[in-house]
């Protein structure tokens, strides 16, 4: 007897994961890692957390080191849409990497965000990998995303060629290290997101300007 395509597809297990489940399991894995801590954090805890089977999980993921891996990731998907248009003059450059600095502080900056800062800042199993993952995905991937938008730009004769590496250490380390260390403290930052995000822009504008065309 020959069983049918359709009554295969049926019988069988679904191949992918929804992104709605996707996003809800990988944001469920940093409440859970916040809540619990990386040693005690499980895919179980997760899975019951989610309310999903512990199978629908490994469908996406190997295992709890690259959910969490997803869940950093999620962060710098958050703002990679700000550094995707491409600005037609100086004035619209300036005005976009001051809005998408702005966005990278309100999610860095963020409670959750600086809960896990506090959290590696505590010595526990695991925290060299969790650190890793932190710098790989969150800090790195976010100065890329900023490199790489500067360099089109500077491609598309908007600015001028520069050390782009070194410029988005700049703005992101003006923008975000002293805020976040002040919040890792439960001090008030002094000074808005926002405004720090002018006055950094503002600070290397002659370095955007010079022979630019």
């Amino acid at each position: 007897m020959q069983i049918s395509t359709t009554e295969v597809k049926k019988r069988g297990r679904p191949a992918t994961v929804g992104e709605e489940t996707k996003t809800k399991i990988v944001a469920t894995t940093l409440d859970v890692l916040l809540e619990l801590g990386y040693e005690k954090t499980s895919l179980d805890q997760i899975a019951s957390q989610a309310s999903v089977a512990k199978k629908t999980i490994y469908r996406f993921s190997s295992g709890k080191d690259e959910l969490i891996q997803l869940a950093l990731r999620s962060w710098t998907d958050s703002f990679k849409s700000c550094f995707e248009k491409d600005a037609a003059s100086l004035d619209e450059f300036t005005r976009q990497l001051e809005d998408g600095l702005v966005t990278i502080g309100e999610q860095v900056l963020s409670p959750k965000a600086v809960r896990l800062f506090r959290l590696l800042q505590s010595d526990f199993p695991g925290r060299d990998e969790l650190t890793a993952s932190y710098q790989q995905q969150g800090i790195q991937r976010g100065r890329k995303i900023l490199q790489l938008w500067m360099i089109k730009h500077s491609d598309l004769h908007i600015i001028p060629e520069q050390n782009f590496e070194t410029l988005s250490n700049l703005l992101l380390a003006m923008v975000i290290a002293e805020p976040l260390r002040e919040l890792a403290l439960r001090q008030v930052p002094l000074i808005p997101v926002r405004d720090r995000a002018h006055k950094a822009v503002q600070l290397l504008l002659p370095s955007f300007t010079q022979t630019s065309r």
